[in-house]
Order: structure tokens, then sequence, then C-alpha cells
């Protein structure tokens, strides 16, 4: 008696911390509403409850930023439903998730970007629980094998929410904010050219090939198909959006056709259109290479419908023109400001006329500390070309123990390997306060042991749309 006793009391000492830390978790006001995925619930209660027959598209974010709905629902007479939103939550929880809604006659179309991470079995906890704040009763719906996941998760999250509720919830700037979303769960945020530097985000090249692909992942896939097939809804799988000089070199036409026979040899489901036809050009793109800008979206939407048209043989098909893509502007920034600490670092100049900062010189190796320049003075015009890029390696083999991004910085986008070598590198200090206007590499791998990332307070970057992707490193938000 006396051991099932201490068995008792031990088993209350380990459960009742966990229940407390639920009941802050769900007593708590959600946070994260105007966050990219706190969308998330107002997508799921739409596919929840249209009524009848629908068609549901399945998706990471390449689908917010290249659907229209209303063009699909003008041409097939069925209410349309984007179900996509974030590839960090990953491919499985929006299947998951989806399951709930799907019923007779509807059509599902299945188009993840075509990444190893959004084909493949990866689940997020943290992104999970700040998607799932303002519903939490769509936890019943998420596979129960990533409940100790979750549960794993829940103290930092309830303190981030804690902390939000003292000091104020994030409300991001620009496309990644919840507010933007229409009533079909597009994106409607202006967004009329190609935005990236390079015209493509050089640290996530396209591979269309084997090794992209998680079979376990496509085994799910497939039990999914079969789920919705036998409650009577027809499924269709369609290739993404992607932009044609990201996809990595060295692939060939026939490389990628025999990528596309191996996808229809292994998913369980008729296709809709081919891959030759979703590799567009750079000018239909934003801010990624799967996010197109406004023509993209146009373009994508009525190729896409088309296509659905013509797999379930109605005698209407899209009639309008496909927009031609927008022109690349040719994105030289010129900087008026005094140049300051120009002469610690090497350059290359970028087709677009702006420059990459490739390295340092002896001078700039001896620095602790370094401030990036906004650009680089072009002799005899009387102005400087803007630094947009800080490249791979950029602080190898320097002394840096602290680099600063000003707040009128021109940098849009620091490549993968950018810290390699920067063995002393503890601290990043970045004033600009939007977080979308400039994209980190994978990871800060080469930076010294406790690296730290420094940003404005009441800034996104911790909950937006490519930071909050970061695992490696510690982001506070403490600049004024």
């Amino acid at each position: 008696m006396k051991i099932f006793i201490k068995v008792i009391a031990a088993l209350l000492l380990l459960f009742m911390p966990i229940g407390i830390l639920l009941g802050v978790w769900l007593a708590t006001p959600p946070v994260y509403s105007n966050t990219f995925v706190g969308a998330l619930d107002e997508k799921f209660d739409l596919l929840t409850e249209t009524e009848g027959e629908k068609i549901v598209i399945v998706s990471g974010s390449s689908s917010v930023f290249g659907i229209d709905s209303e063009i699909i629902e003008k041409y097939t007479g069925m209410p349309v439903v984007n179900f996509g939103l974030y590839a960090a939550l990953g491919t499985k929880v929006m299947l998951d998730l989806s399951r709930a809604g799907i019923g007779e006659g509807d059509i599902v179309i299945i188009s993840p970007e075509l990444d190893s991470q959004t084909m493949s079995m990866y689940f997020n906890s943290q992104t999970t629980l700040q998607a799932i704040d303002d519903n939490p009763k769509m936890l019943k719906h998420i596979d129960t094998a990533h409940y100790f996941s979750l549960l794993s998760s829940l103290f930092e999250h309830t303190g981030s929410k804690l902390k939000y509720m003292r000091e104020g919830v994030p409300n991001p700037e620009g496309a990644y904010n919840a507010n933007n979303f229409n009533k079909y769960g597009d994106l409607e945020y202006e967004r009329n050219k190609n935005v990236m530097p390079l015209y493509y985000d050089s640290n996530k090249e396209i591979v269309l090939d084997e090794s992209i692909i998680d079979y376990e992942f496509i085994e799910y896939l497939n039990d999914y198909i079969s789920y919705c097939e036998s409650v009577g809804a027809s499924v269709y799988f369609a290739y993404c959006p992607m932009n044609s000089i990201a996809i990595k070199d060295g692939l060939t036409d026939s490389d990628i056709s025999d990528f596309d026979a191996l996808l229809r040899k292994n998913i369980n489901c008729d296709f809709i259109g081919y891959i030759d036809d979703y590799i567009l050009a750079p000018g239909y793109f934003y801010d990624s290479n799967f996010h197109l800008n406004d023509t993209g979206s146009r373009y994508r939407t009525l190729k896409l419908t088309n296509d659905l048209l013509l797999a379930i043989d109605s005698p209407t098909l899209v009639k309008e023109e496909l927009p031609e893509a927008p022109m690349l502007e040719s994105g030289m920034i010129e900087v008026h400001e005094k140049i300051v600490g120009a002469e610690y670092f090497e350059y290359a100049r970028l087709d677009s006329g702006n420059y990459m900062i490739t390295g340092l010189t002896e001078l700039g190796k001896t620095q602790s500390e370094l401030v990036i320049p906004l650009g680089v003075e072009i002799e005899g015009l009387g102005y400087a070309a803007a630094i947009t890029i800080i490249g791979e390696g950029a602080f190898d083999g320097g002394n840096v123990e602290r680099i600063v991004i000003p707040e009128n910085s021109y940098v849009a986008q620091m490549n993968n390997g950018a810290f390699l070598g920067a063995s002393h590198l503890r601290e990043l200090y970045i004033y600009k306060f939007n977080a979308e206007a400039i994209n980190p590499p994978a990871n800060f791998v080469g930076a010294a042991d406790g690296f730290e990332i420094h940003a404005p307070k009441d800034s996104d970057y911790l909950t937006g749309y490519f930071w909050s992707q970061l695992s490696d490193v510690r982001i506070i938000l403490d600049l004024e």
C-alpha cells in the first residue's frame, strides 16, 4: 500500500506541473493573431464551415501568394478554400487538418513546394503552437504522434505568450500579416515586382530530383489521398510555381522530365498540368523562389484553372490571355549618404549594379567591430551603389566580434555561409525594423558559441516569415 501511495505521489508530482502549464496556455488570450501563421484558424473555419461541394487547395505559402481563388470560382462555379499557409508548419500538418473539412463532391488540389522540407514528414512544434493559438481545438486533428513534441515545446511557448502579453503582441509589417488574407484565404497585398536582389533567392535553389523526396511522406500522402477518395472527393496533384533562374545548375530538361515521371509513378492521384508550365520567368515572382507577385498569381491561377477544367472534362475553358511578366528593374540603388567603413571590405559587383560583400581586407581582418557600409563609391559619379548582399565567407579570417547593420542599410540578403570563418563573432546588431526587408541565411554556422542577434524592440524577427524558421540562434528584441 505504501509503495502504491508513493507511486501515485510521484505521478502527481510529474503531471501536476504539466497540468498547470496546459491551464496557463489555455487560459491566456491569443497573441499570434496578427502573424502569418495566425491566419490558420480562419482558414480552418473556412474549410470546415463551407457547405456543399468545394475546391480545396492544400499547400504551403506558394498558394497563399500564387492563387486568385475568385478566378477559379468564376470558371468552375464552386467555392474555393485556399488552405495553404507556411512551409515551416510542414505539409503533413496541413494534410492532417484538412481531413476535417473534406467531403463528398469536393475537389482537393495538393500543391506543396518542391523542396526537401515540404516533401517530407517535417513537423515544427513551436510554429504549430503559434498557429493553433487562436483555436486550440485544432489540436485534436493533428497526428497524436506529435503530442509529445508539442508538450515539450509548451513551456517555452507559454513563456513567450506571457512576455507578449506584457510587452505587446506581434503585429508584422508588410505582406506577412494575417490581416492581409481575403475571404478565400488568398493574400491581398500589393506586390507589383520582383524585390529579390538577384531576382531569385540564391540561398534556396530548387532541386528537382529524387534527393528531395521522402518516401515515408509519399506513403503518408497516398494514405491521405485514399481517405479523401473514400469520402467521395476527387484528388489532384498540381505543380507549384518555380522561379526558372533558381533551378539547380546542371539540371537538364531531361532530368526535370524524369523527376516529373518519378512523382507521377509514386503519387496515387491524377496530375493536372505539366511541370514545365509552372517553371516561370523571374519577373513573375515577388520575394522568394515560390512566391508570386500579383501578375504571377494571375498567370498561375489562369493556367491552373484551365488545367483543372481539362482534368474534369469541363465544356468550358479559360478564354483569358496569360499576362506577360513584369520587366525586371535594373535595380541599381544610388546612395548619396556619406560612405563610412568601406575600406574594411572586399566586394563584387552584381548584375543589378549594386554590390555584394565577398570578404575582408587585411585592415578589415584586424577590426573587432564592423559596421556594414551603405554602399560602394563609384569613381567620377559622385554617388555610391548600394550594398545589398552579404556573401558567403564575407567575414572569413577576421577577428570581428560584433557586426552592425544600420537602420538605413540596403542589405536585403545574407547568403548561406555568410558567417563561415567568423569564429570570434558573438553579436550581430540589426537596426532595420522590418524583418521582411532582410533575408537571413539558413543558419549562422561559423560564428562563435553563444552567438546572439539583437534586433529592434517590437519588431517581428521572432515571428516573421523568414526569421522564425531559424533554430540555431538566439534573437533578442532589445534595440531602441
